[in-house]
This record gives structure tokens, sequence and C-alpha cells, in this order.
């Protein structure tokens, strides 16, 4: 049912040995019932004396991490992951936000008293590692198997306003519905303007494992309608298909994270009606100057393929757009609107310009060899051969020495 990774046992018996009883939870045992690959691995550990005398069995396997002290959490680095390790915990509301809680750690609780305080039943499985059974006091099991988003208790999942934008990414990453219980508190959420006291890096997060971690992202962005959402993020709609488009982009990601956050959100934004702010969108949303700026980038130069593709394609025209925007990301974002671009493709494969801009064949070392005295002059004769290695009156750096040297002779002597 649930496969304990081998190189957890020497941990694991090291805590049984001190009595304690290590329980896995969270995204481990639901991602282990539903046949997912497993990269997060937290463990509860019950009937010890405190957060320290588990620090002390812990700290002889590698190196530990107190960030999460407070809530009691630690961090270890072992075996090339990081694992989470915390004692069994209460939450009492004490202030506004996702983080307005007073934690009381009390090892002595039972599993369905701790797992009481999760969002979903889903993420209130456990697996005891002393007796290897299931512990699912709230049928996360039930739910799972039947496709159903439920929470755990009605009066603490109003208490954070993230668990909003959680239904959100679950229910997108699993394919699940949200029950109509669900979905009331939900909407209760966002009418009362709760929203906005999250922070935005907690709503970018949510927001990233709806877009990176989906199959389909278009079931999470059709609830932001239903629960309300659309009142914080009005941008979010199926206008221009939006929806069909990003699930097909979803199928044209790469392993790189900060890369298909782009093309994602490049993909939404070219969605948006031209009334639409899309700089105040992003902004929003996250603070990552780098990305805001290659979405933007993107947004700027979106016509570019449509204009390139309704005249005679000269190579000057792709090695051009390719020092102004990355090609490939063009390419990928009119694939997943369904625009057919082969011929670009194909010309920028064969002048090796799909994901960059060529490197300048000629530096200010090539005039300084020419005799003349570095100044303000030289970035613009660079910019100019630079446009004429783009025209290929060069191609190599004989060729470009032997041009440099007559411009600099005509026009600069």
């Amino acid at each position: 049912m649930i496969n304990v990774p081998k190189f957890l046992e020497p941990i694991i018996t090291a805590l049984q040995n001190s009595g304690a009883s290590p329980i896995l939870v969270g995204g481990f045992v639901r991602d282990s019932l539903l046949g997912f690959a497993i990269k997060d691995i937290d463990i509860e550990v019950y009937n010890i004396a405190d957060f320290d005398a588990m620090m002390k069995i812990l700290k002889p396997f590698g190196s530990i991490n107190l960030v999460g002290k407070s809530f009691g959490i630690l961090k270890l680095s072992y075996a090339g992951y990081e694992l989470d390790f915390s004692l069994p915990r209460l939450e009492k509301k004490t202030g506004s936000g996702h983080k307005g809680f007073d934690v009381l750690l009390d090892p002595k609780l039972s599993f369905a008293e701790a797992a009481a305080r999760r969002d979903f039943t889903i993420n209130a499985i456990g697996f005891d590692l002393n007796s290897h059974t299931l512990l699912d006091p709230y049928n996360g099991q039930k739910d799972l198997n039947n496709k159903i988003l439920s929470y755990v208790n009605k009066e603490t999942f109003i208490e954070d306003p993230l668990r909003v934008l959680r239904a959100v990414q679950f229910c997108a990453r699993f394919g699940l519905t949200c029950k109509e219980e669900l979905i009331e508190l939900c909407r209760y959420l966002c009418e009362k303007g709760f929203i906005k006291e999250l922070p935005k890096e907690r709503i970018y997060e949510e927001f990233s494992k709806l877009l990176l971690k989906s199959k389909k992202p278009s079931i999470g962005l059709a609830l932001f309608e239903t629960f309300g959402l659309t009142k914080y993020f009005p941008e979010i709609s199926n206008k221009n298909n939006l929806f069909e488009h990003i699930d097909v982009i979803t199928n044209l990601k790469t392993e790189n994270s900060k890369r298909d956050m782009v093309l994602m959100l490049s993909l939404i934004v070219l969605h948006f009606d031209l009334t639409e702010d899309v700089e105040l969108f992003l902004q929003k949303l996250l603070d990552e100057t780098q990305i805001i700026d290659e979405v933007l980038n993107l947004y700027m130069y979106r016509y570019a393929l449509n204009d390139l593709a309704q005249k005679p394609l000269s190579n000057y025209d792709i090695l051009l757009l390719s020092t102004k925007t990355i090609i490939q990301n063009l390419l990928i974002l009119g694939e997943a609107q369904g625009k057919d671009f082969k011929e670009i493709k194909k010309r920028a494969e064969q002048l090796s310009v799909l994901t960059c801009k060529p490197k300048p064949l000629l530096y200010g070392r090539d005039l300084i060899e020419l005799g003349l005295n570095p100044s303000t002059l030289f970035s613009t004769i660079l910019e100019v051969a630079y446009d004429a290695q783009l025209q290929e009156h060069f191609t190599n750096i004989k060729d470009a020495k032997i041009w440099l040297k007559n411009y600099v002779d005509v026009f600069i002597c």
C-alpha cells in the first residue's frame, strides 16, 4: 500500500528505539496512494518528550535546519533528501492572514486530533511506521478514490484563506471535484475579502503549483469564477479559449520551472483584452523581476512570428528577432494556440538562434587593435558592426576584421 523508502529505515529505527511513534503524513501518503512519484517526505513524531529530544535523535543523521522550530518542524538533509520532521500540534486563530495562529505542540495528541487541523481529507491521512497501518480518521482515501475534494473541519477551514487557492491547485493537479459545502466555504472567504490578507509570495506559490504541477490547469482556472477569486483576479477567464490553450502548453513544458512559469504566465497574458494591464497583473502575483521582465518581453513581441510569416522570410529577419526575444518561447506559445510556424523554426535552427542570439564577432579590443583609443564612440561602432553581422556582411572573425578596418577607414578616420 505505502512503500517506505529504504533509506529511512535507520532514522525510523532510531525514533522507535527512543519510544517515539513516527507517522508519515501529508503529501507523501496522498501521492503514494495515487501512485505518483514522491519528492516531499513529512514525518510527524508522536510520543516523544519535546522538540529538543527529537532534534537530539535526528542530529547524527545529517544537517538540521530549525527554520520551522516555532511550529515544531525541523528539516533534515539526509541521503540527498530534505526531510521534514514535526511534532503533533494544535492551532488557534489569533490574527488575520495565513500566519495568524498560535501553535500548541503536544506529542501526546492522537493522530485524529492532530490531523483535525489539516485542510482537506486527502491531506489528513497518515501511515503509522510502527504498525505499518493506514490512519484515515476523516475518510480521505475514500475521497481520493471518488475524486472528491472535501474539508476536514468547517470551523477551522475558514480560518486560513490560503486554502481557497490550495483547493484550486489540488483540483487541477489530481482531477478532483469540490463538494458543494467546500465551494460555499471558498465563496465565503472570497466574498468577505479574506484573500487580501494573504502575502503575495503565498499566492504565487499556490499559483505556481496550479500551473506547473497540473496536467489540466484549466480545471483550477475555471474555479476562479466558481469561488469568486475573479474579484481579485478579474483577468482570469476563458476569453479567447485560454483554458484550452493552457492545457496544450502543459504538454510542451520543460524541466526548467522558471522558464516554464514564464511560458505559462505569458500564455495567460496573451489572452488578455487590450484594456487589461499586463504588468499590474504580474505585480499582483510576484516580485521576481526576471520572470516579470521575460513575460513582458514575450508579450511585447507576441505578433512577431505572425508578421514574419506574412512576408518573404530572410535570414536577417530571423537573426534580428533573436536579439530581441527567445524565438523558441514564441514558437511554443504559438503552438499552444494552434499556430504553425514550422518554416520559422527550421530557419532559426539552421542559423543556431532558436534559443539564443548570435555572439558578436567584434569587440572593443578589435577597435583598440586598429589604433583607436577607448571612447563613447566604441559602443556606436560596435552596434553598427553587430547589425552588419546580422545582415551577414561577414560570417567569421577574419572577414569581420576586414569589414571593421574598412568601416573605420571610411567613416571614422
